[in-house]
């Protein structure tokens, strides 16, 4: 037992793999970074793992192996189609006859892996406490979809850590939080050498990344270098414009090794979400800690109050305005740059997993 002040078990669930098999299988890198990075810090008794609806076939045996944590993968995943479906509701099924009865329970988002076995323990097994950690949920306007479904359990959960904050979900025992850090004594390089070079990774799609005003921008900004890597990008674009101009550097995806070399060899991480995308409401960009964990500049679209105590440059979102923002950010002297870099250890004071394992203590212990 990892708490020994705890009699209960506290369960998480999560959507992972060993991270040599994460690009393999098509999962997350920020789903699965950040579920590693808390349980780092020793806050569970067992972990689970179940997988996108669309991961089907024969897995990996090294899948299997890896001592963090169970995955639960039914056979009915290997015969592909409607099994692969119905297999997300047998797993359910299989992970909430493993939950002990008074179990504090973590569930990571709520959304179609997962729901049948909160639904399950909040009817048939009423003595385990469910809580949420909310990193991404998209509002739903107007209807009866499923995220309407999903929200009416998220608020009905004992508690929530929630990565933004939103009056779409219930104040009463909810903290925010948008991060965490991994329990790590890991150097990391410090700047010491300000330059105008930039990071654009994580999922390009445009509401997530504004891809085409970036690449606009840049193409305007010779002066500045500009690397990127991710998924659901136009490739296409993206070759084009590398092609052209000598600024701009497409890099595909990395794996993670390779990713953290290319980001400890700029100076700046731009997270340009459109705040007016429903989808950039309630969840918080995992990149933005992680850089700032590495003592990288962040280059931010979108205000972020979680943020209070931690320097960042916020940019308008149109072409021109952010044009002259990053010509003027690039221009500002190395002693004013020093105040936006190198903040590395203040994240691991206010996002790391002792933070985390006592917020999620003190939302279990509230009655």
């Amino acid at each position: 037992m990892i708490r020994d002040n705890q009699k209960s078990q506290r369960i998480f669930w999560s959507c992972i793999l060993p991270e040599p098999l994460i690009a393999k299988y098509g999962l997350s890198f920020a789903a699965c970074n950040f579920s590693f990075n808390l349980m780092s810090g020793g806050g569970f008794d067992k972990v689970y793992s179940s997988l996108p609806v669309y991961v089907g076939g024969e897995m990996d045996s090294d899948a299997f192996a890896d001592e963090r944590f169970e995955l639960v993968y039914d056979k009915l995943r290997k015969r592909g189609g409607v099994f692969q479906k119905l297999a997300v509701l047998k797993e359910q099924w299989m992970i909430f006859r493993k939950i002990p009865r008074g179990a504090f329970v973590w569930l990571y988002n709520l959304n179609i892996l997962n729901a049948l076995l909160f639904v399950l323990l909040k009817v048939f097994r009423p003595s385990v406490q469910l809580n949420i950690i909310v990193l991404d949920f998209t509002p739903v306007k107007k209807g009866w979809g499923a995220n309407s479904v999903f929200l009416r359990l998220i608020n009905m959960a004992h508690g929530r850590i929630c990565l933004a904050s939103s009056p779409l979900f219930k104040s009463q025992n909810s903290v925010v939080l948008p991060g965490v850090v991994p329990q790590s004594k890991e150097e990391i390089p410090v700047i010491s050498n300000p330059k105008a070079s930039f990071l654009l990774s994580g999922v390009l799609l445009k509401e997530i990344s504004q891809i085409e005003l970036v690449l606009k921008v840049f193409a305007k900004l010779p002066q500045c270098e500009l690397h990127i890597t991710g998924t659901k990008g136009d490739e296409i674009l993206l070759e084009h414009y590398a092609a052209i101009y000598n600024n701009i550097h497409w890099h595909g995806q990395l794996p993670f090794a390779n990713y953290l070399e290319l980001m400890h060899s700029v100076t700046f991480q731009l997270s340009t979400r459109d705040i007016n995308y429903p989808e950039n409401e309630c969840n918080f960009p995992s990149k933005i800690i992680e850089a700032l964990l590495h003592n990288r500049a962040i280059v931010s679209t979108i205000h972020y109050p979680q943020l209070n105590g931690l320097n960042y440059f916020e940019v308008p979102s149109d072409e021109e305005g952010l044009i002259n923002r990053i010509q003027e950010i690039c221009e500002l002297s190395k002693s004013d740059m020093y105040t936006y870099v190198n903040q590395g250890a203040r994240v691991r004071e206010i996002f790391n997993t002792e933070i985390w394992n006592r917020q999620m203590a003190k939302l279990e212990a509230n009655k």
